[in-house]
């Protein structure tokens, strides 16, 4: 390899740059972590990960193996060993600092964190047909796409392209869909992300593509910016400590539900144990396993309706005083072929956010009926390879 520190810079940065962010005043860290992966790029790295490519991909493949492999094992075991000498680099630094306390703390924010991805697999459910009347087309997942040599469907779907440019949906409140079965039959969708993928095949031709479909709860008094997405962006951690700990302003009396009622904003986040990061954003991983999506309600609605994590084993739920409150769902699935040598691949990635009805009438309330906006974003991508896309579940 002709720069492996440029390499291992994008290995660090790819892997532990949230991590290393998170740790706070640690001179040195980050580049102490890329000196102990550039060492072990040449002899470790490379040998290690060129066996694995030939044992777990097809020789005709260009896709990348769903596997935790060597480059990221060499980035975690460089990060531990960098930052297992942290205190006694700040000490020679003048930096003097309680033992225990700043060992305890620095590991907290630099490991891995496995329980978003736990609670995404308890979360996780077979895809539901809940979806807003104006996405009833996308309930077929990825029709362009056939296995067979029959004709293909049109592309871009005829559906996605009567919502092209379409920011928020005109029925306000009521686009809001409700779950018709189950045990949270009746509860509204305020919140929905789904991804449909089919991956590029070389016979018959066809390229790779993707479709993005976000609705999302909005308070605005016109209407959204033209190109922005319904959600905002969230710590996932609203689903497991109390606000309290979190965002202690607005648990002033009524603080919440002023700032809902007065600021333009979405009311749904996509949080940062997303694999897959908001448009535009760079991606944040911390640990495998993570699913493509998590979404949480809006840190003004935890406090606004008085929610606390629901206690238990659980995926992802809030409670209040009458039992569970709202709660984000999971699914992936619908597999197919690409016509190599690739296992099956999963077409759909999806989550949604439910709310108690008797909540959403409040909620409704407390931001004005005139403000209430089901907030809308569908787009659609193209790329001649599968690897045009970002690797974005890994």
């Amino acid at each position: 390899m002709k720069d492996p520190r440029g390499y291992a810079a994008h290995l660090v940065d790819r892997y532990l740059g949230a991590r290393i962010d998170a740790a706070g005043p640690a001179p040195g860290l980050r580049e102490a972590v890329i000196d102990l992966v550039a060492a072990a790029v040449p002899g470790h790295i490379e040998p290690l990960m060129r066996t694995q490519l030939d044992l777990l991909t097809h020789p005709n493949s260009d896709l990348f193996p769903d596997a935790y492999l060597a480059d990221r094992a060499a980035a975690e075991d460089a990060l531990q060993k960098a930052a297992a000498g942290l205190r006694t680099a700040l000490a020679q630094a003048g930096h003097l600092v309680n033992a225990q306390a700043f060992e305890r703390g620095t590991a907290t924010r630099l490991r891995d964190d496995s329980r978003p991805a736990l609670r995404a697999e308890l979360a996780r459910v077979p895809r539901p047909l809940t979806r807003p009347e104006a996405l009833e087309w996308s309930l077929d997942p990825a029709p362009w796409f056939s296995d067979s040599h029959q004709e293909q469907e049109p592309w871009p779907p005829l559906g996605l392209t009567s919502l092209a440019g379409l920011r928020s949906l005109p029925e306000g409140a009521r686009a809001f869909a409700r779950v018709d079965d189950g045990p949270h039959a009746d509860w509204v969708q305020i919140g929905l992300i789904e991804r449909q993928r089919t991956p590029a095949r070389r016979y018959p031709d066809q390229p790779a593509r993707r479709v993005l479909i976000v609705v999302g709860l909005e308070t605005a008094a016109g209407d959204p910016p033209p190109g922005t997405l319904p959600v905002s962006q969230a710590p996932w951690q609203l689903w497991t400590r109390p606000l309290q700990r979190l965002a202690p302003a607005l648990t002033r009396s009524g603080a919440a539900a002023e700032h809902i009622s007065t600021t333009d904003q979405p009311l749904v986040a996509l949080t940062d144990a997303s694999a897959t990061p908001m448009v535009d954003s760079p991606p944040r991983r911390s640990g495998p396993g993570l699913p493509p999506y998590v979404l949480a309600p809006a840190a003004s609605v935890v406090a606004a309706l008085g929610l606390q994590p629901t206690d238990g084993i659980c995926g992802f739920s809030l409670s209040d005083t009458a039992g569970e409150a709202l709660i984000c769902r999971q699914w992936r699935g619908h597999l197919v072929h690409d016509g190599s040598f690739q296992p099956l691949l999963p077409v759909v990635a999806g989550a949604d956010l439910l709310i108690r009805p008797d909540l959403f009438e409040r909620l409704h309330s407390t931001i004005g009926p005139s403000r209430c906006q089901a907030g809308i974003n569908v787009r659609h991508m193209t790329a001649p390879q599968t690897d045009g896309f970002p690797d974005d579940e890994d």
